[in-house]
């Protein structure tokens, strides 16, 4: 079995247990690959049967946005100060690199969301693949977002807030939850909808099912808007554009 160690260099203690992680993937007689999170690294992923993300949770979706393209189940190793998406502690490391190279493990799909940037006359542009979560919101020095909610064509409310959230099953334990929305058992297929700061007081979160299309317009006109995925892409939103999150045919697997 061949495994990839995608570390976070910035974590002081990563190349103490990069190193342990490697020693314990070779005295089993199996091949380690180690790698950063760089967007120029990317041929890891199609080398390797396993990836182990070492750092937090950022770590684990930078590692996990490459391996989704190629099928390869993720298995996170907490250096952060939450963990709530990786598997393994420090002191964990002999007995779980042993059951993964014995093949002592499942591994869990996790639905994905593919966000697109639509145009009044139907012309979409593709933005990227959330693993956690889509946040539109407007710009911290703007004014208050008024924005329409529809799910499956449906029109849901119109929220005055500082942003929308549309939340994975996965990405339920991140900002989602910060925001006042539920945490979902894994294995449940939904996405949930959570208004940031609404000024309502009828504004409570939605589950929805994940086949369905969640799309967000602007209601009123402004001109800072942005588009967040997994709280590293940050895309400026046409004044003509709405977003929909769709599901992807792509999944996570998870270890």
């Amino acid at each position: 079995m061949k495994i990839g160690i995608i570390q976070n260099k910035n974590k002081k203690e990563c190349l103490y247990y990069v190193a342990k992680l490697a020693e314990a993937i070779e005295r089993n007689g199996s091949i380690v690959y180690i790698s950063d999170c760089r967007d120029d690294d990317k041929n890891i992923y199609s080398e390797v049967d396993v990836i182990i993300s070492v750092g937090g949770d950022g770590t684990f979706l930078k590692a996990a946005s490459y391996a989704v393209e190629g099928s390869v189940p993720v298995v996170g190793f907490n250096l952060g100060t939450l963990g709530m998406l990786t598997e393994f502690e420090k002191d964990d490391i002999d007995s779980k690199i042993s059951r993964i190279l014995s093949g002592e493990y499942n591994t869990e799909e996790r639905s994905i969301i593919d966000v697109y940037a639509v145009k009044n006359d139907g012309t979409e542009r593709f933005l990227g693949r959330a693993l956690n979560d889509c946040v539109v919101s407007r710009h911290l020095i703007s004014g208050i977002a008024y924005i329409n909610l529809y799910i499956s064509d449906v029109l849901v409310d119109t929220y005055p807030c500082d942003g929308i959230i549309v939340a994975t099953q996965t990405g339920s334990t991140g900002y989602s939850m910060s925001a006042g929305g539920p945490i979902v058992e894994p294995g449940t297929d939904v996405n949930i909808i959570t208004s940031v700061c609404s000024h309502s007081l009828l504004s409570h979160p939605i589950v929805a099912k994940a086949s369905s299309t969640v799309r967000i317009e602007i209601a009123k006109k402004h001109r800072n808007i942005y588009v967040t995925i997994d709280g590293h892409s940050y895309i400026k939103l046409e004044e003509s554009e709405c977003i929909e999150c769709r599901k992807s045919r792509k999944k996570l697997n998870i270890l």
